[in-house]
């Protein structure tokens, strides 16, 4: 069985997650979910999104987040088709994920669900 893609989540950086939080639920009425101090996921936005608080992870734009069914298939298909990886797999609640920048500049990344 070949690996699955999909776009399935956006996560957008923040130098304050709380006061991005707080501009969401004041202006579109978006409910959250928060996972530690820095991280904040929005529920009924219309697509899964967070927001990330964490300044050393900003990457300063939205970061469109890829779910697969086959993390280390992903990650060689990236690389054969020129992606280069700007951050090695990582464990996350929930799963697992790298980041990478495809060749026109954009950064996303790719991430698998763990049972």
């Amino acid at each position: 069985m070949s690996a699955t893609y999909q776009i399935d989540y956006l996560e957008f950086p923040s130098k304050d997650g709380l006061k991005t939080r707080r501009f969401f639920e004041e202006a579109f009425d978006w409910s959250f979910v928060s996972y530690g101090p820095t991280y904040h996921v929005i529920e009924a936005a219309g697509i899964d999104a967070g927001i990330d608080g964490d300044a050393g992870d900003a990457a300063g734009a939205p970061l469109p987040v890829v779910r697969t069914s086959d993390l280390e298939a992903a990650q060689r298909a990236v690389e054969f088709a020129g992606g280069v990886i700007t951050r090695p797999a990582f464990d996350f609640p929930g799963g697992r994920r790298f980041h990478f920048r495809e060749p026109g500049g954009c950064e996303m990344a790719v991430w698998v669900a763990t049972p």
